[in-house]
């Protein structure tokens, strides 16, 4: 979708400068902002539901006192019993995520991009809010993506609170007590012991690390589309002004959608792994934890500070009888280590979940809104 400008049109484009028609929309925003929460309601819940236990190795993995990389450590008993803590309130919630969040991407793309036949009437010229400011693609989808996290973040990040919680066993005592801890109890014991402030502990940390995966996962995905259209040197529309916003869309195979949401997800996990580290430990931090008369720091900066001079630490235990060079290999070697924790596992999660997404979220707009893909016809 990145690249539609350089689309050669052909004989369509020829026809069009003859006979100048322009197709009116064939749903308006209010119906489309309600397809496209719908359809990111269902792929990412369903997504969620599937990839569910992978998430919980990988969070297990992240918090403090965790065995880091050492696989072998992570798969135990209670790691087995815990794999399906929180799956109802996690797929519920991605459903919720899933709407809001792509709704308002959708919403926000079309009217950052450039005036299209969105605006147009019978065969007048396009108009365009002059107080909307026109984007070319990838910065339109960059600030799209921001905006759309930052909608979905108010049922996102509870819900991430409760889910982790279950997932590392942080009410153990309880459960050791005879008490049944599930979602209910979570919820209920965070208002309880933090107020409503507690549901949304980490929403900064949550957002640092959500905002540049949604530009990188966003602007990869789209360009991957835009160089499979543009190879494919498809006529997309007589309308020699179309761009990526237009009411006519090209199918994407599934099993292509497949492979490039997966590519995507891929390395928006991979470089955004730093965040959620730290993240997951603000979410699971308990002050019981702390020594006695010390406050401790569970800011984003007092944890990236407490997990690099660990880091530290640990490599120079390491190396007392190394040269230089090998002391600052190994430094950075652990502080590698120490904020990639879970790296591998939260990729492949994540190309499970964009695979999964993509190819449902693509056939469910063509399904909701077939109109939008038929192609324009001209005598």
């Amino acid at each position: 979708m990145m690249q539609q400008q350089n689309y050669s049109y052909g004989h369509a484009a020829k026809v069009a400068s003859v006979h100048m028609s322009v197709r009116k929309p064939a749903y308006t925003q209010t119906q489309k902002f309600k397809n496209h929460f719908q359809s990111g309601a269902v792929s990412l819940s369903l997504s969620y539901a599937a990839m569910h236990p992978l998430d919980t190795l990988k969070t297990r993995m992240q918090v403090p006192g965790g065995r880091g990389i050492a696989w072998s450590a992570v798969f135990t008993r209670e790691t087995l019993r815990m794999l399906g803590k929180g799956f109802l309130v996690s797929s519920i919630g991605a459903g919720l995520q899933g709407g809001a969040r792509f709704s308002f991407y959708e919403l926000t793309k079309s009217y950052l991009l450039p005036p299209t036949s969105r605006f147009q009437t019978g065969q007048g010229p396009a108009q365009h809010p002059w107080w909307i400011p026109t984007l070319s693609p990838i910065p339109a989808t960059a600030i799209s993506a921001i905006i759309g996290d930052l909608a979905s973040s108010v049922i996102k990040v509870p819900r991430e609170v409760v889910t982790s919680r279950l997932q590392t066993g942080y009410y153990a005592s309880a459960a050791a007590s005879g008490h049944n801890v599930n979602a209910g109890f979570v919820f209920r014991s965070v208002l309880r012991e933090e107020g409503a402030r507690g549901l949304f502990r980490g929403f900064w940390s949550t957002t640092a690390r959500d905002c540049p995966f949604m530009v990188i996962l966003f602007t990869t995905y789209e360009n991957f589309k835009a160089f499979h259209i543009s190879n494919m040197q498809t006529a997309i529309t007589a309308d020699p002004t179309y761009v990526a916003s237009s009411p006519v869309e090209v199918k994407i195979p599934a099993m292509t959608s497949t492979l490039f949401g997966g590519i995507s997800g891929f390395l928006a996990g991979y470089f955004t792994t730093p965040m959620d580290v730290i993240r997951t430990r603000i979410m699971t931090f308990k002050k019981s934890a702390a020594p006695k008369g010390m406050v401790q720091d569970i800011s984003m900066t007092g944890i990236s500070r407490e997990m690099y001079q660990q880091a530290i630490q640990q490599a120079a235990a390491r190396s007392v009888h190394s040269n230089g060079v090998v002391r600052s290999m190994r430094q950075g070697q652990s502080i590698y280590r120490a904020f990639f924790v879970g790296s591998i596992p939260r990729s492949m999660w994540w190309f499970c979940v964009c695979s999964i997404f993509f190819s449902t979220y693509e056939v469910m707009k063509q399904n909701l809104m077939p109109l939008d893909y038929e192609q324009t016809k001209h005598a």
